[in-house]
């Protein structure tokens, strides 16, 4: 089970985010038995929580590169509880914002860019799991930024979708 690059489904609330010139890439899994049965909670816990070393190295150092520039590099770590997420906690450093039986979108607003997260499991592929992300860049700082970090965001996500499902099984 690999995660591959997919198109999120138009019911996923992330397209209400969704403008001109902003970012957007997805990729999906096939969910083996036990994720499957997993609620969407334990899913996006799941995808939240499991990147690999080498992205967590690359965490450190871009907070060590970005901090002059003023962009945030303090988070408040993981508040979300067992059970149900709920809007304004946090898994990982990821910002609740919106939670449904069959989505949770995650993320933040900063100066230069704000972004959601969506983790999606469609009503119609309860085996399927979709991860996507949508970027606003809010001035020039976000747009450099997007182009700086954009190949290693997609080896990261790719890689936290897979991981997550393989967690779950």
């Amino acid at each position: 089970m690999r995660a591959k690059a997919d198109h999120l489904p138009l019911s996923a609330k992330l397209h209400n985010h969704i403008g001109p010139n902003d970012f957007v890439d997805c990729f999906s899994v096939e969910l083996g038995k036990n994720a499957s049965q997993a609620s969407i909670d334990e899913l996006a816990r799941g995808f939240a929580t499991t990147p690999p070393k080498w992205a967590q190295f690359l965490l450190v150092l871009r907070n060590i590169l970005v901090q002059p520039f003023g962009l945030r590099t303090e988070f408040d770590g993981d508040q979300s509880q067992k059970g149900e997420c709920k809007p304004g906690e946090l898994i990982n450093f990821f910002r609740i914002y919106h939670r449904d039986k069959n989505e949770i979108l995650m993320g933040d607003d900063d100066t230069h860019l704000d972004y959601r997260v969506s983790v999606y499991r469609s009503p119609n592929r309860p085996d399927k799991l979709y991860a996507a992300t949508w970027v606003h860049r809010n001035n020039w700082i976000g747009h450099s930024y997007l182009f700086l970090v954009k190949p290693f965001h997609k080896m990261i996500v790719r890689s936290m979708v897979t991981r997550g499902a393989r967690a779950m099984d």
